[in-house]
């Protein structure tokens, strides 16, 4: 059986705005459309600004206290709920928008992952706390119920084991008036104003006096009709905010929000088999707060923010995964090299670059070094010294071994090298062959050498510079392997590499 959450925004323009401009301090806020108050928050209520008041009579209220008005941004609101989407396929994958402020999701099938409804529910208040996001949920058999009832008393919103009729039962019909204006009037016109009066009605009799379209809708509110099944589709990108309410002042202060922030990413990540090797932080400051008590539009507010505002920083990885530990390990290491700007409350994540997880194969029986520790090793290093600072030796497919090592920043896929040609040759070249001096028939480096192995003939660019060298590996005293060869054009002798 289909159980759906409903999890309404209610002062989703409000808060849209806030989570786009920042915190807002001790500021009076009001959003308006058309020149008339939609809604405000508490500071400003208790001046008197009230819904529907014309902005002059709002601002007239609010004189000589510091108070911003704002025009209602859709934009910003699609922006959020198109964030929170993200944010709810961690929990379910059937998520949809439900009307301007809500999203509606099939938790049924998921409940025991989440050990319960209860715990679910608390999981979900605690996210949307830290967000600074004020909501209301409704848990229902069917989508148009659970969203009636995110508009009930707690205690009945989230009872989905009481009968369905009984729960909705003292919700008023103005709640679907907009959906249908002239049913609604004409059925208020009977006396009948709760849904328990309208749900104990024949539904034949309803059909002739409502229309077949308010019929269907009860049908489906019953559930007596199947609903669509719908499954959201994530977004190519992924981006998520947390505000602090407070001016950060330390980099100390950031971990618990990095944290939930990588949380976040990471399990969007597991649940849509995607992953990334480079993301990035977005330092938020505040820029709403001022002492005029002038009102302010959101593009006005923009040109007053202070140029921390830009501040980023991205974290690179080795390899694309999704291991939010290590994301959060690499990403203290860089802010330990950097200044920490001032005014920060707030901390954006920004993924852009995503692309499809490949599954690794496994070692049977686990011998050796897991590649991944090498690389995890090279991307804690490169983030405390510096991208550039840290790098590769490998080797390509050249004749002469000054030409066959190079030094690069990203490792080249496993070779299929001939083991039994570079095992006699070392891995770490000296910048120039070294001249090592000989006597009779005896060589000399750091004492006598003793020849173990050779001569291995190379031999290339005879169109250009011939060269022409037999190459051995020789022991000092000390017994440290070394790589020496004899230039068959002059005769001498040289050090070109150690072994380890």
């Amino acid at each position: 059986m289909s159980l759906w959450l409903c999890i309404r925004f209610e002062l989703l323009p409000l808060e849209a705005l806030i989570a786009q401009q920042g915190h807002t301090g001790d500021s009076a806020i009001v959003v308006a459309t058309q020149r008339r108050v939609l809604m405000c928050n508490e500071q400003a209520s208790l001046a008197g600004v009230q819904p529907e008041q014309s902005t002059s009579t709002a601002q007239a209220l609010l004189s000589g206290s510091e108070y911003r008005v704002f025009e209602r941004s859709q934009e910003a609101e699609a922006s959020l709920l198109e964030q929170l989407s993200t944010w709810a396929y961690g929990l379910s994958p059937h998520l949809q928008r439900w009307r301007a402020n809500a999203l509606m999701i099939e938790i049924g099938s998921c409940l025991k992952l989440h050990h319960g409804l209860e715990t679910l529910l608390r999981r979900i208040e605690t996210d949307m706390r830290l967000r600074g996001l004020t909501i209301c949920t409704g848990v229902a058999e069917t989508r148009h119920a659970a969203w009636l009832l995110s508009h009930a008393e707690p205690s009945t919103a989230s009872q989905p084991e009481d009968p369905l009729v009984e729960r909705l039962a003292r919700l008023p019909l103005e709640l679907i008036a907009e959906d249908f204006p002239q049913a609604v009037k004409r059925l208020e016109k009977a006396g009948i104003r709760q849904f328990q009066h309208l749900l104990s009605l024949p539904i034949t009799a309803l059909g002739k006096r409502c229309g077949e379209s308010f019929v269907d809708w009860l049908n489906q509110l019953q559930g007596h009709r199947q609903e669509p099944a719908v499954t959201y589709q994530p977004p190519e990108h992924f981006e998520d905010t947390l505000w602090f309410g407070f001016d950060v002042q330390n980099q100390q202060e950031l971990y618990p929000a990095m944290k939930q922030l990588l949380a976040h990413f990471c399990q969007f990540l597991i649940n849509t088999q995607l992953t990334s090797n480079s993301i990035e932080w977005r330092y938020l400051p505040l820029h709403l707060k001022q002492t005029s008590s002038a009102p302010c539009s959101p593009r006005a507010t923009g040109q007053n923010k202070p140029t921390s505002s830009n501040a980023a920083f991205t974290i690179f990885s080795e390899t694309a995964q999704h291991n939010a530990n290590l994301w959060f390990e690499l990403s203290c290491l860089q802010l330990e090299n950097q200044s920490f700007p001032e005014g920060i409350e707030g901390l954006s994540l920004v993924v852009t670059h995503l692309q499809e997880a490949a599954a690794a194969p496994e070692d049977l029986f686990h011998a050796g070094v897991h590649p991944a520790s090498r690389h995890e090793l090279v991307d804690r290093l490169r983030s405390r010294l510096g991208l550039q600072a840290v790098g590769y030796l490998d080797y390509r497919h050249e004749h002469l071994p000054e030409e066959a090592v190079i030094e690069t920043q990203t490792l080249i896929a496993e070779h299929n090298s001939d083991d039994a040609l570079f095992g006699q040759r070392p891995f770490w070249l000296l910048p120039a062959p070294q001249p090592i001096h000989q006597e009779a028939e005896q060589l000399y480096w750091n004492g006598p050498l003793d020849v173990l192995y050779g001569p291995e003939r190379i031999e290339d660019q005879w169109w250009s510079h011939p060269v022409s060298r037999d190459y051995y590996v020789a022991q000092t005293p000390e017994r440290q392997p070394v790589w020496i060869y004899q230039d068959r054009h002059n005769r001498r002798w040289y050090l070109h590499g150690l072994f380890a």
